[in-house]
């Protein structure tokens, strides 16, 4: 069996050698042909040529790949920025709808400020609100312009008395009584007016110290006293 493997291969061998050859012979052609070739590119400068157009084309790509990292992030920062301004819409509208409240409110309000101020002393006093990007900034003033320190004194007073019928209106949770002093400088006429009526058409209690001597004596200050103070009976008997 083995003998006659060994006849069989000895039999194809010299085919073998002679196709080996062949190959070889054509290997031998087909290096010289490139040598030739590689040769006559390094004398054309096509090589040279080549290599400069590899390495624009590798330029060309990282530009391309920058291009194309800038062009997403600029869909992407769209994309937000619409977002961002559908919810600035939102609460541009909001802000707007709660200006319009804020608005309504003070005019509520100022019917019952200008109203009592007018009582008082003649003058209609008003509040004003400005929104300054965002911020609101309210002022108080009158038609008649600055008022003195006596008038100013019966602004407050109309203001607090004004806020708690403002706030009883609209069930907002607010106390009920109200602190002043320094009424000595408001014109007598003006003091009777709001202890004995304005006071009264308002739900709280008014907290006046204030020198007796100093009271219109017009006004029953028995009726309204709370607490009196002398000399002789101090507060805490200091």
């Amino acid at each position: 069996m083995i003998e006659n493997k060994l006849a069989f291969i000895t039999e194809e061998l010299p085919e073998l050698e002679e196709e080996l050859l062949k190959s070889k012979n054509r290997l031998a052609d087909l290096l010289k042909n490139e040598k030739y070739l590689t040769g006559k590119l390094q004398k054309s400068g096509a090589i040279d040529d080549l290599n400069i157009i590899i390495e624009e084309l590798n330029k060309f790509h990282e530009k391309k790949g920058n291009l194309d990292e800038q062009y997403r992030v600029w869909k992407s920062s769209i994309s937000k920025l619409d977002t961002i301004d559908k919810k600035l819409s939102i609460i541009n509208k909001g802000l707007e709808l709660k200006d319009n409240l804020i608005q309504e409110r003070i005019k509520e309000f100022n019917q019952y400020f200008s109203e009592i101020s007018n009582r008082l002393d003649g003058e209609f006093s008003l509040l004003s609100a400005e929104n300054q990007d965002g911020i609101y900034k309210f002022k108080i003033g009158n038609i008649e312009g600055n008022p003195g320190t006596g008038s100013k004194k019966s602004q407050m007073a109309s203001f607090d008395l004004a806020y708690i019928l403002f706030a009883d209106k609209f069930d907002i949770p607010c106390l009920h009584f109200i602190l002043q002093d320094q009424i000595e400088n408001v014109h007598s006429n003006q003091i009777t007016n709001l202890l004995t009526e304005i006071v009264d058409e308002v739900n709280c209690q008014y907290i006046l110290p204030v020198l007796r001597d100093k009271l219109p004596i017009d006004i029953d200050i028995e009726s309204m006293e709370i607490l009196s103070l002398s000399q002789n009976d101090k507060l805490f008997k200091v």
